[in-house]
């Protein structure tokens, strides 16, 4: 990776996108070996997850020995109003394994959320860390919103995908940004079940080892919307190298596929790096 001077300040902006998004631990280890030191971060939602583990210093391998070694148990928890899990128990989770504050990283992170009683996007860059990862991932109707300066903050996926334009403004000369949102010519999944109230089939929806028909429309309706989204702010603040892997077969919630999603990534990764062209150089 000679084409990469050590001095270059990369700029890393990682995407949401639920399992999906686990293919940045993949993407960050290709980074890492090719010699690609970051000067910052941005990230929303799973991104600015796995964001904010990279900046408090975890190794790719500790970050795969989490990814993959956290239980369900360890993070969900049920609540009576704003959304199916409390979050008490990611918050918890948080708690033990990230620094208190922003100002404790190794270097710069922002993570947006976004408002939901006015819409807009929310940088998310000093203070309380555990907060903000907690509200970047508070998607809407599954996790209850977090409350914050004021604000009732949902998961910044809604406002962008990936927020090239959040990231410390002079701090990087090289933005290198991942996609990871669903390509969109897929199918619904049809329902397979009847009807019923049966817990273990609820329990089984709920742990996203089956999908209805109902939300599995839901989900592809947001899907349109956040790829939409995403491609005009791609065209306004293009990166200069962007990270996409395709992963077809892959559903936001597919945790179980965590090694070949993060294998995915990777190999992604390699395949961007080899095409991109050298750097221009830093003007004086």
């Amino acid at each position: 990776m000679e084409r990469f001077p050590d001095d270059l300040r990369i700029g890393v902006v990682l995407g949401g996108g639920g399992a999906r998004g686990v293919a940045a631990i993949g993407i960050l280890d290709v980074l890492v070996g090719a010699g690609l030191k970051p000067a910052a971060v941005a990230g929303t939602s799973m991104g600015a997850l796995i964001g904010a583990f990279w900046a408090a210093g975890f190794s790719v391998d500790e970050m795969k020995a989490l990814a993959t070694g956290t239980r369900w148990r360890e993070v969900v928890d049920f609540a009576g109003a704003g959304g199916i899990l409390r979050g008490q128990r990611f918050q918890r989770w948080l708690s033990d394994h990230l620094p208190a504050r922003f100002e404790d990283l190794e270097f710069p992170l922002v993570c947006t959320a976004t408002d939901i009683d006015t819409g807009e996007l929310v940088r998310l860059e000093s203070g309380d860390l555990v907060s903000a990862v907690r509200a970047t991932c508070a998607f809407p109707g599954a996790f209850v919103p977090v409350e914050r300066d004021g604000r009732h903050l949902v998961d910044g996926g809604l406002k962008s995908t990936v927020p090239v334009g959040c990231l410390p403004a002079g701090a990087v000369d090289y933005v290198v940004a991942c996609d990871f949102q669903p390509p969109l010519n897929r199918p619904v999944v049809p329902s397979q079940t009847a009807n019923t109230r049966d817990w273990s089939r609820f329990w089984e929806a709920l742990t996203f080892r089956r999908r209805y028909l109902a939300a599995d429309i839901l989900l592809k309706a947001v899907d349109i919307l956040q790829t939409e989204v995403c491609r005009r702010q791609l065209a306004d603040q293009p990166p200069d190298l962007l990270i996409a892997p395709l992963m077809p077969e892959v559903n936001i919630e597919d945790f179980r596929l965590l090694h070949d999603i993060i294998a995915q990534g990777a190999a992604a990764a390699r395949l961007a790096l080899d095409a991109a062209p050298a750097p221009a150089p830093r003007s004086a």
